[in-house]
């Protein structure tokens, strides 16, 4: 069967099309990421699987809780600790509005929920656990609302970044990056 000249330039024509909205499409996508990170000072890095191993293996997680996440990215760390902890609560706060759609879509779990928020505005009281993967300089912003609002029982579990003037309760370290996990509480 012959094709004829016409219809090969179509699915030339058609393939290329795919390929540029494709490209302009991942562009959109990394810019959208790049400029609100660098705007927020919270640029979306995602936890590693091993982390949420390390906190299964630190055992401080207790039945009929509610785990919070503020800058909870795609959704996906807490996506594995919900399905890891079917008896806890887990709720996700995102200020990206890319990411924030991406977990709702993604990452649905009965026993997980996520919002488009920014976490300065959160009521903290509410929370037993609270996992912050942000720099120290937006840790320190925070920690005056933390020392506020949280549970004297509450447990913050900070990944790689500590507090300046705050010591942890305990430490898992790790020599690779991004591995180590600061439990601190009041």
């Amino acid at each position: 069967m012959i094709i004829s000249e016409n219809i090969l330039y179509f699915i030339l024509f058609f393939i290329l099309i795919v390929l540029i909205s494709g490209g302009l499409i991942a562009i959109f996508i990394f810019l959208t990421l790049f400029i609100s990170g660098f705007q927020s000072g919270v640029p979306f890095v995602k936890s590693k699987k091993i982390i949420v191993k390390r906190i299964k293996e630190s055992n401080i997680l207790k039945p009929r809780t509610l785990f919070c996440d503020l800058g909870s990215g795609d959704g996906s760390f807490l996506y594995e600790l919900a399905k890891a902890f079917p008896e806890i609560k887990f709720v996700g706060y995102e200020k990206n509005y890319l990411l924030y759609w991406f977990s709702k879509i993604f990452n649905r779990l009965p026993n997980l929920k996520f919002y488009h928020q920014n976490f300065f505005k959160v009521d903290l009281s509410q929370f037993d656990y609270i996992y912050l993967f942000l720099f120290s300089s937006l840790m320190e912003k925070l920690l005056p609302k933390l020392k506020k609002e949280i549970k004297k029982e509450a447990v913050i579990i900070s990944n790689t970044f500590v507090f300046k003037d705050w010591q942890p309760i305990k430490s898992l370290s790790s020599k690779r990056q991004l591995e180590t996990l600061h439990f601190y509480q009041l």
